[in-house]
């Protein structure tokens, strides 16, 4: 019985060649999504190169290939200009494969993913939908784990004349700069704990690269009530995340409504994605026709190493060279009594 060999699966990073050779890209709607990540593999590997001169910025795109056939493609981008952490798109089905399974192609290809940028790069993180039960236990098997949750809110049916209401006296509506972004920065940062601050390693310039089509800060004079900024982590670029602060402003049922406005004519979300447990806000949202989504689990790695202090020398020494400068240097007197003789 003569036993086939199974076709090798290649993992390469997406080139010229590919969009003109590969009809299940080149016919794909996504094609000016795949032309867009190869012109930033280009400026990524530029980035990688020269870190103290260019922020990281670009994405970069993987494909796997069986018999110059693609099956999936990853995306991976900068999550901070450190370069520090970086984020990943789950693989996107090209093809199908008569001998690896949907689950091996995409173990290998994000198993090559993750090598991108080594050393430099220290720390990943991804969105994955709460019900994918798969695509989590491939996270977790490749060391991710979860950090915090996010609800998804698709727009409402009927959109709303953009006219018909206006923000209350005293707030605006102004776009992220430099003066308002490290504004937002405190409120951004306020919803994370520790664990998830130190594997984003972020600042408050990399507010700056997350403004685009419907964001921006409302404000109170100085004063900062909320925010809308792009979510980059999904396949789907048109994903606005709105963030406030912790307590509920109640300068915010009057202003939300006419944000949002803003937003929908403004921005044209596919969806907006706010925290998970953020009741108060998913109720005003469901008031004014915003309907409940799927949920999104942020999961990271982390490669950084705890930085381990030296052990006090009074650990490590012998206890008779730590007490051997407490021995007397001669015969000790006797030690006089005062009890009866």
């Amino acid at each position: 019985m003569v036993e086939t060999s199974q076709a090798p699966l290649r993992v390469e990073s997406l080139n010229p060649f590919h969009l003109a050779r590969f009809q299940a890209i080149s016919d794909s709607s996504q094609l000016p999504r795949f032309q867009a990540a190869l012109l930033g593999d280009w400026m990524a590997r530029l980035e990688q190169r020269f870190p103290d001169l260019l922020p990281s910025r670009s994405p970069r795109c993987l494909l796997a290939i069986e018999a110059d056939r693609p099956l999936a493609a990853v995306v991976a981008r900068p999550y901070n200009r450190r370069g520090s952490c970086w984020s990943l798109q789950l693989p996107q089905q090209l093809g199908e494969s008569s001998q690896w399974s949907c689950s091996s192609v995409r173990r290998t290809l994000l198993q090559q993913a993750l090598q991108l940028g080594s050393p430099q790069v220290l720390s990943w993180v991804v969105r994955c939908p709460a019900g994918d039960a798969d695509g989590i236990a491939l996270m977790r098997e490749l060391g991710f784990q979860p950090l915090r949750p996010f609800q998804a809110w698709l727009p409402p049916a009927a959109v709303p004349e953009p006219a018909s209401q206006s923000l209350p006296r005293g707030l605006s509506w102004q776009p992220i700069n430099r003066r308002t972004a490290q504004l937002l920065w405190p409120i951004e940062q306020g919803g994370n704990f520790s664990h998830l601050r130190q594997i984003t390693d972020r600042h408050w310039l990399d507010l700056l690269d997350r403004n685009g089509p419907g964001s921006g800060v409302l404000m109170d004079g100085d004063h900062v009530l909320a925010g809308s900024v792009q979510l980059f982590e999904s396949s789907d670029d048109r994903q606005l995340e709105l963030i406030r602060d912790v307590a509920w402003d109640p300068r915010l049922d009057e202003a939300l409504p006419a944000l949002l406005q803003c937003l929908l004519r403004d921005g044209r979300p596919d969806a907006l994605i706010t925290a998970q447990d953020d009741a108060p806000l998913a109720h005003l949202l469901l008031a004014h026709g915003w309907r409940q989504g799927d949920e999104h689990l942020l999961m990271g790695r982390s490669m950084w190493r705890r930085q381990v202090s030296p052990r006090s020398p009074l650990h490590t020494r012998a206890l008779d060279e730590v007490l051997g400068s407490l021995r007397p240097q001669r015969t000790p007197l006797p030690t006089p009594s005062l009890g009866r003789r």
